[in-house]
């Protein structure tokens, strides 16, 4: 009983170490919280009724008991969180009009109460976390007529991108076969290290006040003319929200969240056409196109996850090599029968 207690606590306080960690994260990120403050101060009326989604320590519950809603329920689906809601509306000084709840926002009874519904349920790929289904049923249910949604629509924007890089030293080794794996997957990169190298077009615009789940499996196109391919290391995708009438938020720069590159092989020197194709179903992994030129001396190449999942399946289900320890006392054996 001891030993199951004790590997509880391990496993708590393994997790507790993630939540504070990404949450020292959020609470650092300058730029998103005065976004979210200004649009908080926008709809946050004396007497208002504030529900936060995805609350985690229920800083803009806070915020909002702090602008003067007369009741605010924090939904937090950890129960490590909740206590920390409740010390941080303390210290405020608003804990008795702030309500901390553990559970999935998409399946509490609440009722439809409230004026403002607020949650960053976005992510890096910006439909990742749910946030169709989670505003939809937040419509549905939770909100009050005439009431407000923060954020109230998500942009996913793109193009073409190199990565600043500082000067180093060539390779001594090949390194080919990893760099190969390695583009079959999208990944979140530094805003700050990006270099756009055509104007962004928008790949899909998802309006939270109106869209309705389940959202299909979007194929999202964008076009671009460069100056030159080679220069090309990808295409870059980000998400711009809309927080309040004249209020937005990109990713591209300045937050915790990240832009994607999804990566390309080096192209041609030159100018021409570049277009880019991303399959992203929200149950698979997703799987994009970048193409170049056009007609017959048109080029293109796919990337996908389940690529490189297929390149490397064939090689683990090779039979294992024999252990160094078993190889020595095989050798050890023969060498005995010799002598």
């Amino acid at each position: 009983m001891r030993g199951r207690r004790g590997a509880r606590r391990g496993l708590q306080l393994a997790q507790l170490e993630r939540l504070v960690a990404a949450h020292a994260l959020l609470l650092g990120d300058a730029r998103r919280n005065a976004a979210f403050e200004k649009a908080l101060a926008a709809h946050v009326r004396p007497g208002s009724a504030v529900l936060e989604l995805g609350a985690g320590t229920g800083l803009w519950a806070v915020a909002a008991a702090k602008l003067g809603a007369r009741r605010v329920v924090a939904v937090e689906r950890d129960p490590l969180l909740i206590p920390l809601i409740e010390a941080l509306a303390q210290e405020n000084g608003v804990r008795e009009r702030v309500q901390a709840v553990c559970g999935d926002g998409r399946r509490l009874p609440l009722r439809r109460e409230f004026d403002v519904v607020i949650s960053e349920t976005v992510g890096n790929h910006g439909l990742d976390e749910q946030a169709v289904e989670l505003f939809a049923r937040a419509r549905r249910h939770f909100l009050a007529r005439g009431g407000v949604l923060i954020p109230g629509a998500l942009t996913l924007c793109a193009a073409p991108a190199r990565e600043k890089r500082r000067r180093r030293a060539p390779p001594r080794l090949g390194r080919r076969a990893f760099e190969s794996l390695a583009l079959q997957f999208p990944r979140a990169v530094a805003a700050g290290t990006l270099r756009l190298l055509a104007p962004p077009v928008e790949l899909l615009h998802v309006d939270l006040r109106r869209a309705r789940p389940p959202l299909a499996p979007a194929s999202l196109c964008g076009s671009w003319s460069v100056a030159d391919a080679s220069r090309v290391g990808g295409v870059a995708v980000w998400v711009r929200l809309d927080l309040a009438p004249g209020l937005q938020l990109s990713t591209l720069s300045g937050t915790h969240w990240s832009p994607i590159l999804y990566g390309s092989e080096p192209l041609p020197r030159g100018s021409g056409l570049l277009d880019f194709h991303l399959e992203a179903a929200a149950a698979a992994p997703p799987r994009w196109e970048i193409g170049f030129g056009a007609g017959a001396a048109r080029r293109s190449r796919s990337y996908s996850p389940l690529f490189a999942h297929g390149w490397m399946s064939p090689r683990l289900a090779r039979p294992a090599a024999p252990r160094f320890a078993e190889r020595a006392m095989a050798i050890a054996r023969k060498r005995r029968r010799t002598l």
